[in-house]
């Protein structure tokens, strides 16, 4: 009975994780959850996607999320997916795996300050002080200016109440747009890395 409560729990684990994560790949969901090796990793994914917790879709490689089985195990509200979003939600995780699965890391973060308003892909607190995320990787470069505009506006908000200017976090896959992405945050005078 013990080892099957252990797997239960397991399981309820990794279906929190996808519930917050939305998209997955087995690496992210080895390391995130701490499945071990990618042998056993690949046997507890399998069995529960034979179990019909979770599906699959296949892009380069395995892309797991929540079934609708899984979603009423862990009482989940997620909403209809959208798979154009796949890549984006990906590079996402693979930036919170590598910023060391910050605690209190919320996608998709609506702030607000005056009149102004801006969606981060994700925000997180480090040592105290704010960090935004932001993922490039289907955007506009127009837009990605707009982004920056506003974060600079939103800088100055930020040391006027907390006393420290955020840090906004770019994930690209093109090197040209890691350049343009470093030189626009250096002219605009925003706190920035580049992923």
């Amino acid at each position: 009975m013990l080892a099957q409560q252990k797997r239960q729990q397991r399981e309820e684990l990794i279906l929190s994780s996808l519930d917050n994560l939305t998209y997955a790949t087995r690496e992210q969901l080895q390391v995130i959850n701490n499945l071990g090796g990618d042998r056993n990793a690949q046997r507890i994914l399998a069995r529960m996607e034979k179990d019909k917790l979770l599906l699959a879709t296949r892009l380069e490689k395995k892309i797991y999320y929540l079934s609708n089985k899984g979603k009423q195990i862990i009482g989940s509200n997620q909403g209809k997916l959208n798979k154009r979003e796949v890549v984006h939600i990906l590079m996402r995780n693979d930036l919170y795996i590598r910023l060391g699965m910050p605690a209190d890391w919320k996608k998709e973060w609506p702030v607000r300050w005056g009149e102004n308003k801006i969606i981060a892909d994700a925000r997180f607190k480090k040592g105290g002080e704010y960090h935004f995320v932001e993922i490039d990787n289907q955007q506009t470069m127009a837009t990605n200016i707009e982004k920056i505009k506003k974060y600079k506006d939103l800088s100055y908000a930020i040391f006027k109440q907390y006393n420290h200017r955020p840090t906004v976090i770019w994930c690209t896959l093109s090197d040209v747009r890691k350049n343009k992405l470093k030189t626009l945050c250096e002219n605009h005078g925003l706190k920035f890395q580049v992923y």
